[in-house]
């Protein structure tokens, strides 16, 4: 791989960094001896020459045009349960959630290879796992906050929305618990000292991409 092929990849692993670029708000000489240090490379100027030469893909410069258009609320007290991956565990849950008149919008099921994960507020968590053994219980925990990120339909067929997002984040430092994607909605499950941070990172992002567009 050449040099300038290994700059790309760096990058694109990266969408914070490609975003700066992009927007022409980086320090090339302090990016390029970040990637010397973290991939090995040693042509400092070949790096450079490089940065300069980057162009984005169309898809990822979209992102600030969507983010105009997105909005961001937070939650707090939501519980998540990792439950063992049987069809008897999600069918408990639902059925749970019916004997008690839960609205289905106050909770989430998300079934995957390991196991299901269920998402709702910690005052119906005891409702809604009633009857379940805890042999069957992988993990909860409660106390946690979300933020929920809602943007056009664009989204669904935008390469990289939800890895840009995700990077600005871990940027911050802040660890995401469980990622839920579905349709024009992204939710990030984070500790609870994490929410006001976040919120006020996807908050920013979103105003300044508003005020690009005027």
């Amino acid at each position: 791989m050449s040099i300038s092929e290994e700059v790309r990849a760096y990058i694109e692993r990266n969408p914070h960094i490609m975003r700066a670029l992009n927007e022409d708000v980086i320090n090339y000489s302090a990016l390029a001896r970040k990637i010397m240090e973290e991939t090995g490379l040693e042509n400092f100027q070949a790096i450079i020459a490089a940065l300069k030469r980057y162009r984005a893909p169309a898809s990822e410069i979209d992102h600030s045009a969507i983010l105009s258009r997105s909005s961001v609320e937070m939650y707090t007290n939501i519980s998540v349960v990792i439950l063992k991956p049987k069809n008897e565990n999600v069918k408990m849950v639902l059925n749970n959630a019916e004997r008690s008149m839960l609205n289905y919008s106050r909770f989430r099921i998300i079934q995957g290879v390991q196991g299901a994960v269920v998402v709702i507020n910690d005052n119906d968590l005891d409702r809604i796992m009633r009857g379940i053994p805890k042999s069957e219980i992988i993990s909860v925990d409660r106390k946690l906050a979300e933020i929920v990120i809602t943007s056009p339909q664009t989204i669904t067929y935008t390469r990289g929305y939800v890895a840009h997002l995700s990077s600005l984040l871990a940027y911050h430092g802040i660890n995401v618990v469980q990622l839920v994607s579905f349709y024009t909605d992204v939710t990030f499950i984070l500790e609870s000292k994490d929410l006001t941070a976040s919120f006020s990172i996807i908050s920013d992002i979103i105003e300044r991409s508003a005020q690009r567009k005027t």
